[in-house]
This record gives C-alpha cells, sequence and structure tokens, in this order.
C-alpha cells in the first residue's frame, strides 16, 4: 500500500458547531500521512481557537494540520490560499461540515494507485441530515457512461454529476497541469466547477462503487431556505459568469461548451419563470428558446401550462404521476 502523502484543503466559515467534529472525522482516518490545510475564511466565532487546539494532535498522529486565516473572501479564495502551498502527491478539498468514512482516503488511494490512468476518482456518498446522521436520505453518484465518458459536457449542463467536494480524490500531477498556476477563478458561487471542469476536461475520472462519505445538510442551510425569484435568478447568473469565465480560462470560449452554457442559463430562467409564476419572464425566455430552435415540447408544455390554469392543473398532476411512476421502478 502506497504512503504517498495526501493534501486536504478545507476552508470554513464560522464552523464552530461542527469543527470539532470534521478535525476528529480526519485525525480518525485509516490513512495518516495526510497534510490538512484549514483555512479559516474570516470567521467571528471561535473556530481559530478550534483549529488551533488541534495542531499538536495532529503531529502526535503523524499528520500535518496547516492553519491559515484570512478575511473572509468566500469559499475559491481560500481553496486558492491552500493551492498555493500544498505539498502532497494526492489532493482532496472537503467542506468543514461533511463526514468522510474512516477509511476514505485509503480506499481512494488504493484505487488511483491501482488505476494509473485516471487523473481522478470519485466514491459514492449519502445524503444524511444534520438532526441524525445514522438515517440515508439521499444518495450521491454518477452513473458511469456505457460508452465514451461526458464527464465535462455533463459538468456544464449539470447532468448525473455530484459537486460535493467529499467523494473526490485528484493526483496532483493532474492538478498542476489542469490549473497550472494554483489559482483558481474565485467566486462566491462555489469553488468545485473551478476545480472539476478542468480536470475533466485533461483527464479521465475512475468510479468507486463505495459508498465512503457523508453529505450533511443542516437546518440553517442556505440552500434549504426560500428564496424570491430575484434571488434564484441572481444566483443562476453568477453561476453562468463563473462557469464562463473557466471556459474562457480553458480558451474554450468560442467552443460547444459555451453555446451549451448560454442555452442551459435561459432554460433554467424560463423553468424558474414559470415555478415563480412569472408570465412576463415566462413570455421573454420562451421567446428566446424558440428563437435559438431549442424550444422543445417540454417547454412548450410548461409555456402554455403558466399561461392556463388548466392546462397548469393538468400539468401539475401529470408530473405526480411520473414521479410516482419512476419510485415504483
Amino acid at each position: 500500500m502506497s504512503n504517498k502523502c495526501v493534501s486536504i484543503i478545507t476552508p470554513c466559515y464560522n464552523g464552530e458547531e461542527f469543527a470539532e467534529r470534521f478535525f476528529e472525522n480526519i485525525l480518525e482516518q485509516t490513512y495518516k500521512n495526510i497534510e490538512l490545510i484549514f483555512v479559516n475564511d474570516g470567521s467571528t466565532d471561535r473556530t481559530e481557537e478550534i483549529a488551533e487546539s488541534y495542531i499538536n494532535r495532529f503531529e502526535q498522529e503523524g499528520m500535518k494540520l496547516i492553519y491559515i486565516y484570512q478575511d473572509n473572501a468566500g469559499q475559491a479564495a481560500a481553496v486558492n490560499k491552500g493551492l498555493e502551498i500544498f505539498t502532497g502527491e494526492y489532493l482532496m478539498w472537503t467542506d468543514s461540515d461533511d463526514i468522510l468514512d474512516k477509511d476514505n482516503v485509503e480506499k481512494k488511494v488504493k484505487f488511483l494507485e491501482e488505476n494509473p490512468e485516471y487523473g481522478f476518482a470519485m466514491c459514492r456518498g449519502r445524503v444524511v441530515i444534520e438532526d441524525n446522521l445514522d438515517i440515508k436520505v439521499d444518495e450521491l453518484k454518477r452513473i458511469p457512461p456505457a460508452s465514451e465518458d461526458t464527464f465535462f459536457r455533463d459538468m456544464i449542463l449539470e447532468k448525473n454529476v455530484v459537486f460535493t467536494p467529499g467523494v473526490y480524490m485528484a493526483r496532483t500531477e493532474a492538478v498542476l497541469k489542469a490549473i497550472p498556476s494554483r489559482h483558481i477563478y474565485e467566486s462566491r458561487v462555489g469553488q468545485n466547477w473551478q476545480m472539476l471542469l478542468p480536470l475533466s476536461y485533461y483527464f479521465k475520472c475512475g468510479y468507486m462503487k463505495e459508498e465512503l462519505f457523508s453529505y450533511v445538510i443542516r437546518s440553517d442551510s442556505h440552500s434549504r431556505q426560500e428564496k424570491s425569484l430575484e434571488q434564484v435568478l441572481d444566483k443562476l447568473r453568477q453561476h453562468n459568469d463563473t462557469l464562463t469565465v473557466i471556459l474562457n480560462e480553458m480558451g474554450l470560449s468560442d467552443s460547444e461548451y459555451a453555446k451549451m452554457l448560454k442555452d442551459k442559463l435561459i432554460r433554467k430562467e424560463f423553468d424558474n419563470a414559470y415555478h415563480y409564476k412569472n408570465r412576463v419572464l415566462l413570455e421573454e425566455k420562451y421567446s428566446e428558446l424558440k428563437q435559438l430552435g431549442k424550444a422543445s415540447k417540454r417547454d412548450t408544455l410548461i409555456y402554455w401550462a403558466g399561461k392556463n390554469k388548466l392546462i397548469d392543473v393538468l400539468y401539475s398532476i401529470f408530473k405526480s404521476a411520473k414521479r410516482w411512476y419512476r419510485s415504483k421502478k
């Protein structure tokens, strides 16, 4: 079994509620050659105190904990702090409120050592609720394509992919080829697109069948809070801007992927216009889809459902029946 160093970069903002659990989780890993770079993103709670209290514990376990403080600048900026200095042969970037199985790191290293054709790998994960971590409410996995792997395309389309970083591990040589500057675009809407798009464009992903990770949904999570249409559209457009910058940096500004990204944004705006019953936006986005020749039968049905209450009721019944049928398969 290899004993190569694994670097883990973890941003954290106001994480005192789960920081101790996170550090204990890393300490109990069966693979010990770990360099944890923990970046405090301007926390105003006890995150710093807790992190510094673990530095000696890590040293006693033969691990290394590097603690960095930065003024609040977002997760991508925090990841950049780690990218600048990490030294391991393998790299993971994880969230501080999620949980790795004890053999997560060990099994990922073993998989990549035994499968040198892959630049990075992903395990499967489970979704749990903070109030009861033992109950699995959903799963995180990508169904491997039967033929050619379209990971990069699927990332852009958000189709059959997992964005949660705890499932991934990459070879450092792959990271440095995909991101030679050791710097990702600093957007407030995340860091996983910035890491995964370059990796998946240049390298193949290996798929592990085991569940080795728990994604924890917290009751105060921003994603669980009801948002206005304006907030939803703003976040969609921020995501779109981030992906546009990444494609531009990769020299793909005029590629089919850039066109796919533009089409995806219009369709998401259209779908949200229907969800929030905004007829003006619905009309505008449906018109754009038609002009692009991208208006499907589904889009036409949604368009008329948004304009006619009877059709809307029938469409809702159809969607419910479809979900029930899928649950029985």
